[in-house]
């Protein structure tokens, strides 16, 4: 059952559970949530001026992929982004010793497809799990400045018990990160990387939207279906999102069901720890 709980009084043992029976959780602002919105405000900024939603009006689409691209660089690799995450996961009691996140990523979606492609790409509908991430995997999801309709994010609960066709069989991880990561900052005009699709029609009157502010978050499971809403608010959209695993649920084969995944590889192996920013390896999985 699809649930949307708000500020649930749950430990992060609950949570996960929550989120593994597809409940939608949301939290209002907390001080580590707004410490890294503040941060990435600071970076876009400096990259694109005090009017960075309005930047795009203003140059030609290879200069704001420059741009861009070097923006969503510095944000990921930063060590402060970083510890701001662990200031996060520390926030909210999570055990940092058991629980691991991937690189936050810093989305940046431009409004009347003046950027679709690449660094800005808009995803189409998919589960997390068709790009081979975890079941036991929780996204969370922010917006840098407050979100409108417009430009937030689709979700469709419908079917987190629903089959749906799809191509996720040509999704090889290591062959994404091999060539597909590496063309993103190469791409304008069409996205041509193999993407793991919908071949069946999304069922549109399905969509659920949330609109969160600027310092608010988003918790759901990986494998949630999920799109990025077309943009336009007339404003560029920059949005934060991270993703977490506790090593128990890894081990214990803890998660959502698999109804439909057929990707290979795992996203798994990219990850590190809270604590000390260590990545898994396989004998911690053997432990």
């Amino acid at each position: 059952m699809n649930i949307i709980r708000f500020n649930p009084k749950a430990d992060d043992l609950q949570r996960r559970d929550l989120i593994f029976d597809g409940n939608f959780i949301l939290y209002s602002k907390r001080k580590s949530l707004e410490n890294i919105t503040e941060y990435a405000k600071s970076l876009i900024t400096s990259a694109f001026g005090k009017d960075a939603e309005k930047a795009q009006y203003s140059m030609d689409v290879t200069e704001f992929v420059k741009i861009a691209g070097a923006l969503k660089t510095e944000f990921t690799n930063s060590a402060k982004t970083k510890e701001l995450i662990k200031d996060i996961l520390s926030e909210f009691n999570i055990d940092l010793t058991k629980t691991y996140f991937d690189v936050p990523r810093m989305r940046i979606v431009t409004s009347d497809n003046f950027l679709t492609a690449g660094v800005g790409y808009a995803y189409k509908a998919h589960r997390d799990t068709w790009y081979a991430a975890p079941l036991a995997q929780a996204n969370w999801w922010m917006p840098v400045y407050d979100g409108v309709t417009e430009n937030t994010m689709s979700i469709y609960p419908y079917y987190w018990n629903n089959v749906i066709k799809n191509s996720s069989e040509i999704h090889d991880y290591d062959e994404w990160c091999n060539e597909g990561r590496k063309l993103a900052s190469s791409l304008i005009d069409k996205d041509n990387r193999k993407h793991p699709l919908p071949i069946d029609k999304v069922d549109e009157t399905t969509e659920t939207r949330f609109v969160l502010a600027s310092g608010e978050i988003m918790v759901f499971s990986a494998a949630q279906l999920h799109a990025t809403a077309p943009n336009t608010s007339g404003k560029t959209r920059f949005s934060i999102d991270f993703r977490t695993v506790h090593m128990d649920d890894v081990k214990q084969n803890r998660g959502a069901k698999n109804i439909d995944n057929k990707s290979t590889g795992s996203t798994l192996f990219d990850f590190i720890r809270g604590n000390d920013f260590e990545k898994i390896n396989k004998n911690v999985l053997q432990d």
